[in-house]
């Protein structure tokens, strides 16, 4: 389903998954690709948002208002997607077809989003002026020489990936977990993800699990708590 995306677009995913299971949701809706957009593209956010990061933290308030929050469930749990949060992504596909484009990027995905009307997510960025058609516009606009760029080392980074493969060197699910990992923790500082490799090469993380360990010290009593755990080694 995903061939077509880009790594950004493909790390939204990823990061709508995280948000839906720290709602506690049973399914990824169009709101939590909406969070997962804001969260990975940040000159996306810049160009559509007027004091990006403030408005960022209200739309997540407002999300979290007009949402049952339950109990947050495991990221590990593979989350199916909502009818809605489908038509979203179906939406983005058309829109890159539209636009004349190969790749689908954060770009369409924003665009699939004010699509699926129904939905709280397009309901929130609609509340902010974003407009379809405007915005579509925008997109038609010859400054995306960098999505088409993008594009292109998504094609050979596919086709060397396949020849690896095919070579033995490494499997295809060795390959997608690598790259979901590294995906995941570019959303961090540099220093950050220096710091998460160096604890897992000396035995002190998961290094199947340094996202999620990123997100987990982000909370004071699980920072406290690990660090206390390093003190008694």
């Amino acid at each position: 389903m995903f061939e077509r995306y880009t790594e950004k677009a493909r790390r939204v995913i990823f990061f709508s998954r995280y948000e839906a299971s720290q709602f506690g949701a049973s399914q990824i809706e169009a709101e939590h690709i909406l969070l997962g957009l804001i969260r990975e593209d940040k000159k996306l956010t810049a160009r559509f948002f007027h004091r990006s990061h403030a408005n960022v933290e209200l739309i997540r308030k407002e999300i979290e208002n007009r949402t049952v929050m339950r109990d947050h469930i495991s990221s590990q749990i593979d989350l199916p997607l909502s009818d809605g949060a489908k038509r979203a992504l179906s939406f983005a596909a058309e829109e890159s077809e539209l636009l004349g484009n190969r790749h689908i990027g954060t770009e369409h995905l924003l665009l699939g989003l004010l699509r699926e009307e129904n939905s709280i997510a397009a309901e929130v960025l609609c509340a902010r002026g974003l407009e379809l058609t405007s915005i579509r516009k925008d997109f038609m606009r010859p400054a995306n020489l960098e999505q088409a760029s993008a594009y292109r080392d998504e094609r050979w980074t596919r086709e060397l990936s396949k020849a690896c493969v095919e070579a033995g060197l490494f499997t295809q699910e060795e390959m997608v977990t690598e790259f979901m990992n590294v995906a995941a923790l570019r959303q961090f500082e540099s220093d950050t993800e220096a710091l998460l490799r160096m604890l897992a090469a000396k035995g002190l993380a998961d290094p199947q699990r340094l996202p999620n360990l990123a997100f987990d010290l982000r909370d004071e009593t699980k920072l406290a708590e690990f660090i206390e755990k390093l003190r008694r080694l």
